[in-house]
């Protein structure tokens, strides 16, 4: 049974924009001069100073003719989203993406609840909606924190396309009350039969080590307690696939250890959102290398509680890495062994370590630690599949 109007109410606030409101919102982006010095940085970040202001002015007037073809938020993420803005990233920050186990997913049928280990702050969902459309796919709705709510044109950014809001970091009754709702509308959107992405945690993996919070898995079953489905049973009818997305190489990597390394050593205060908007920034134009996204398939089987979960979460989740040099080299760094020199040359070596000769040795350490953790994790999760 669907939802009542005045239920629906109840998620206002953190559900996407639709298509009603499709020509209001892309009217104010299309006239956002951030918007305007985003694309402008991204596609021309040589720009003359004096060349800056009539170059927007022209962008602006791309995008509003862009936008103009599209009548539907799906058309919009398809055409300028993901063919125009990610296929850019592909084509000038990776060495080629590539994706496993999709096609063995029955898309066509049923939906599904993606939980993927999280590294960037944008381009994890955005790689994934990357591979449904190509493969001729829906795009999923995706779960994105209210702290990167920075102003009003990235709230418009992120809710057309399709993110629903997380509310974090309120009083204990206020997040309680918004853990429920949000509960509510993944299960909305799970029985609608759309897909929904989710990280594993909150906030990105710095250290690789990739482990689901048993507290998204809690809050997902949150307002489904009280209902007659036991939790095991609801676990399996919410069909969760382990998605592993593993980037050869971290643009965010530097940022990341200085970030571990600050935090061991001094007192350093919150995160702000110059600090998020930096790394979305780096996120973005950085070099990736190659990219993989392996979605695995959905959890069955019987689950005591959200640790169960979260377990067998990690577990798969660990096993569809793709491991690249950069893995192998750090690990090998790090336990100054030989174990994996068969995996790299050492060109590649070289290469790959020279990128950090400036950082000093505890920071180095960090970033490396970061990269050679994935090959400990999927060790793990072989021998114990062994």
């Amino acid at each position: 049974m669907g939802l009542t109007e005045e239920e629906l109410k109840e998620f206002e606030d953190i559900r996407p924009y639709n298509d009603d409101e499709y020509k209001l919102v892309t009217k104010r982006l299309s006239n956002n001069k951030y918007l305007q010095s985003f694309i402008r940085t991204l596609r021309w970040p040589n720009c003359p100073k004096i060349l800056i202001p009539p170059a927007e002015i022209l962008i602006g007037q791309f995008v509003r003719k862009q936008i103009r073809q599209n009548d539907t938020i799906a058309e919009f993420q398809r055409d300028l989203i993901i063919n125009r803005l990610v296929q850019w990233v592909v084509d000038k920050t990776t060495d080629g993406v590539s994706c496993t186990g999709l096609d063995e997913l029955d898309m066509e049928n049923e939906s599904y609840l993606f939980i993927s280990n999280h590294r960037d702050i944008v381009l994890d969902a955005g790689f994934i909606n990357y591979f449904m459309i190509k493969y001729g796919y829906p795009t999923t709705q995706i779960a994105f924190g209210d702290n990167l709510l920075i102003n009003e044109f990235v709230g418009d950014l992120i809710r057309i396309n399709r993110s629903f809001i997380v509310k974090r970091d309120l009083p204990p009754r206020e997040q309680i009350k918004a853990s429920i709702t949000l509960s509510k509308y993944i299960n909305h959107v799970i029985d609608l039969g759309e897909c929904i992405w989710i990280a594993q945690k909150e906030g990105r993996s710095k250290d690789g080590a990739d482990q689901t919070n048993p507290a998204v898995i809690k809050m997902i079953y949150l307002s489904q307690r009280k209902s007659e489905l036991a939790f095991s049973d609801f676990i399996n009818k919410c069909r969760i696939v382990p998605v592993s997305i593993s980037y050869e190489l971290d643009p965010c990597d530097t940022l990341k250890g200085w970030e571990m390394y600050r935090r061991e050593t001094r007192d350093v205060g919150a995160k702000t959102q110059t600090m998020d908007l930096v790394s979305m920034w780096a996120g973005m134009k950085g070099q990736k290398g190659r990219v993989n996204v392996n979605f695995g398939k959905p959890l069955t089987g019987t689950f005591e509680n959200d640790k169960d979960v979260a377990k067998v979460l990690d577990h798969e989740i660990h096993r569809g890495y793709k491991l690249w040099p950069s893995n192998y080299i750090s690990f090998d760094e790090i336990n100054k062994s030989e174990k994996y020199k068969d995996r790299y040359s050492e060109e590649e070596r070289q290469e790959f370590l020279s990128r950090y000769h400036k950082l000093g040795e505890p920071v180095m350490q960090k970033v490396l630690g970061a990269y050679a953790r994935p090959v400990l994790n999927q060790e793990e999760a072989v021998f114990t599949d062994d």
